[in-house]
């Protein structure tokens, strides 16, 4: 069954925003802790490399003035179940260019053992912006030093992973804070470890679980 459909170049979104908003809840040795009581130095519990200890968490606030002029930088929700059995357990809202793992089996044209990264908004049936907040929305990216896959709220996402294209669409502070994290890495961040799977954003998932 093909549960992945490829969309055209004009149905591709800006690039959007990326982040998990307050409340997702990330795994740690000592326990779920949400994303906004996470310090640099803390660790969380990786996909595939055990604890990672966190680099640096930058933040990046849309006013409800901003929400309300392009609502493309509201976030997406997704439902209980809306990836797989338990994924997420609970609601989560994460920024529509932020990209979750999708497993291989789900997406057209993709070998069955190839996890894929996928932006949230090209989740099908999630509208981006279809439930713009009316107040001031702050999401969270967590830095490690290479990238990684976390959980929140029992859905696999991506850390943040500052390539020369992501750079371009942050705010000036936080470019300056991951400098500041990662001296050795130029100004571009060209050598910076490259994610371990797939990135295809050009897909839309359609679940189809109870």
């Amino acid at each position: 069954m093909t549960l992945v459909r490829k969309i055209t170049d004009g149905d591709i979104a800006k690039p959007g925003v990326t982040g998990l908003c307050a409340g997702a809840n990330l795994r740690t040795p000592c326990g779920e802790r949400r994303v906004e009581f996470l310090r640099k130095g803390d660790l969380v519990v990786s996909r595939d490399n055990g604890l990672q200890a966190v680099s640096l968490i930058w933040t990046q606030t849309v006013s409800a003035a901003e929400l309300a002029a392009d609502p493309s930088l509201a976030p997406v929700t997704l439902a209980p179940r809306a990836i797989g059995p338990m994924m997420p357990q609970k609601p989560l809202m994460v920024g529509g260019a932020h990209r979750l793992l999708i497993p291989g089996w789900r997406i057209d044209d993709e070998d069955d053992a190839e996890n894929c990264l996928v932006a949230a908004r090209d989740v099908d049936g999630l509208e981006l912006g279809s439930d713009v907040p009316d107040e001031d929305l702050v999401y969270y990216n967590v830095v490690f030093d290479s990238p990684q896959v976390f959980c929140a709220n029992g859905l696999p996402v991506e850390s943040f992973m500052p390539s020369e294209d992501a750079m371009m669409h942050i705010p000036k502070a936080a470019k300056e804070d991951l400098r500041k994290t990662f001296p050795d890495l130029g100004p571009k961040f060209k050598d910076y470890p490259a994610p371990s799977y797939k990135l295809r954003e050009r897909v839309s998932y359609t679940p189809d679980f109870a």
